[in-house]
């Protein structure tokens, strides 16, 4: 196993409902080369808080031909935001998203993630929160860019009275309710209602 990248806090600044909040940093590590083929990548991030928003992940995107990933959790508590694409006449409007989805998740989900979803995990644990995915593609500048000029996800996930509770990011339009479901809910990135 060996490092693959370490998120700083200064990088993550840009995504963050508060740009000028100290808390843990580094925020996350992403390990590589893992001994089990099953999984390419293991991600660790810091418990803390930035200004009572949790630790997270910058966020990212997949190119329309990716393959699906998924998301195996390991360890801690955590919260999978999932945001669907908004297309109009074929053409990706990124601060229009159709669908948000938040999943609290517990050691042992696996999630599926199409290529029209945005995602982005939340450490909401007291302890690192460590997940592991098999995306062996690699990430280029293009899968982050539209959350980074966007300033985050649809929503920040912020801590209040001990739980997390989503705030709507002002810098997207017409922005779906979220919509709590559990990993059973979320597969194949389709949502089922039971």
């Amino acid at each position: 196993m060996k490092v693959g990248s370490i998120r700083k806090l200064e990088e993550l600044k840009s995504v963050l409902k508060d740009t000028h909040a100290i808390g843990p940093d580094p925020v996350y590590w992403v390990f590589s080369e893992l001994s089990d083929l099953n999984w390419a990548n293991m991600t660790v991030i810091a418990p803390g808080s930035y200004s009572g928003e949790y630790p997270k992940t910058f966020g990212h995107y997949h190119p329309e031909d990716a393959a699906d990933e998924t998301y195996h959790l390991v360890e801690g508590e955590g919260v999978l935001m999932i945001q669907k694409k908004h297309t109009e006449n074929g053409v990706w409007v990124p601060d229009m998203v159709d669908e948000v989805y938040l999943i609290k998740a517990k050691p042992g989900d696996e999630i599926i993630i199409k290529p029209q979803w945005g995602h982005a995990w939340s450490n909401t644990g007291k302890g690192p929160f460590v997940s592991y995915d098999n995306w062996r593609s690699g990430h280029t500048k293009a899968d982050y860019e539209a959350i980074e000029k966007l300033q985050g996800l649809a929503y920040y996930l912020v801590e209040e009275n001990g739980e997390p509770k989503p705030v709507p990011n002002p810098n997207y339009k017409n922005l779906p309710e979220v919509v709590w479901i559990t990993e059973e809910q979320f597969q194949g990135g389709v949502f089922y209602k039971h």
